[in-house]
């Protein structure tokens, strides 16, 4: 009987071993696959931070470019708008510098759409603009373009829709010839009378006379007047 008890105590003091061991060996692999995890998710970490530290790097990059090239060309257009500012000063204080002399002339330039001729004047300086800068004369020549100014000389132009006042008609009026100009809608409107009797003129130059003889241009009418005196 007491062999029998012997035998079981043994029996089950090497159950009990075999199930230490068993719980060691247990514990051994579940340590070994927490450690292997642990190393793993150690990998991965690192991995996914080089990622993130390298897209964060790029987009800085990105952003820290954009930002120079920004300030690069708003630093261009300014010194562009300042140097165009300056030309302007410069360009507006030299023409403001520059003043109409006593002795200046002002010549005329005249484009008539209708009869297509240029009729061109030069005079003296009005005593109005005499000491005025480029923007006062403007203002006294409204409808006229400013092609040259200087001290000097004035050089003025401005296209006419009308008929240029140097279209003529010469006829015999009283004995005597008269002069009438044409104006924008055709008509002729008279200037006066010379003091060029027609009394020895040719019968052939009295006829012309009588039908009216055109004459374009102040030259033209000055040298045919010449022919009858």
């Amino acid at each position: 009987m007491l062999v029998v008890k012997e035998k079981l105590k043994l029996r089950k003091h090497y159950k009990m071993q075999l199930k230490i061991v068993a719980m060691y060996k247990y514990s051994k692999i579940v340590n070994t696959t927490i450690k292997g995890l642990v190393v793993f998710m150690k990998k991965w970490i690192i991995v996914a931070l080089i990622i993130i530290i390298f897209i964060l790097s790029v987009i800085s990059g990105f952003i820290v470019k954009s930002y120079i090239n920004f300030s690069e060309n708003k630093q261009e257009g300014n010194q562009a708008v300042l140097a165009e500012d300056n030309n302007k000063d410069t360009v507006d204080t030299s023409s403001l510098d520059i003043t109409v002399s006593p002795n200046a002339k002002v010549i005329l330039t005249e484009t008539y759409q209708k009869c297509g001729h240029t009729i061109i004047t030069k005079q003296d300086a009005p005593r109005e603009i005499v000491n005025l800068n480029k923007e006062k004369v403007k203002e006294y020549y409204l409808d006229w373009n400013i092609d040259e100014f200087n001290s000097n000389e004035i050089k003025l132009s401005r296209k006419n829709n009308g008929i240029c006042n140097e279209h003529y008609i010469i006829r015999e009026s009283d004995g005597f010839i008269s002069i009438s100009c044409k104006n924008d809608i055709g008509e002729y409107i008279f200037k006066g009378l010379t003091d060029i009797s027609v009394q020895y003129l040719s019968e052939e130059d009295l006829n012309k006379l009588e039908q009216g003889i055109e004459v374009v241009g102040r030259d033209n009418l000055n040298k045919f007047l010449e022919d009858f005196e």
